[in-house]
């Protein structure tokens, strides 16, 4: 079950939206938790993408840009607040990587289609 949500992790977001909003009833908080726990499986399926498709690893490169813009945020924050929330740094660290990672899973996605039609 595990490798089929890192291969198809959009049915892993729909799965755990469909999850939580029968528990909670709340279609924003199904919304903001499915993204948040499925934000793994993009990761993971865009390194095997990666991997698969140009036969190299990035896991360094996507650690160095992790740090990099959590540290960004952190100093955002410094700047427009007189405390850090590091809790909240890395809540919209983790919703920027959902982002990137949905984008270049899709895309990523396309290209070896396309690698593999041509």
């Amino acid at each position: 079950m595990l490798s089929f949500f890192i291969t198809v992790p959009i049915i892993a977001t729909l799965t755990l939206y469909m999850i939580v909003l029968k528990i909670r009833r709340s279609s924003r908080m199904a919304v903001h938790k499915a993204v948040s726990w499925s934000t793994i499986f993009y990761i993971l399926s865009v390194f095997i993408l990666i991997q698969y498709l140009f036969n190299v690893s990035i896991t360094g490169f996507v650690l160095i840009f992790m740090i990099i813009v959590l540290t960004i945020i952190i100093i955002y924050q410094w700047k427009t607040n007189v405390d850090i929330k590091i809790k909240k740094a890395f809540k919209i660290l983790w919703k920027i990587c959902f982002l990137l990672f949905f984008i270049l899973y899709i895309s990523f996605t396309i290209i070896g289609l396309i690698m593999e039609i041509v």
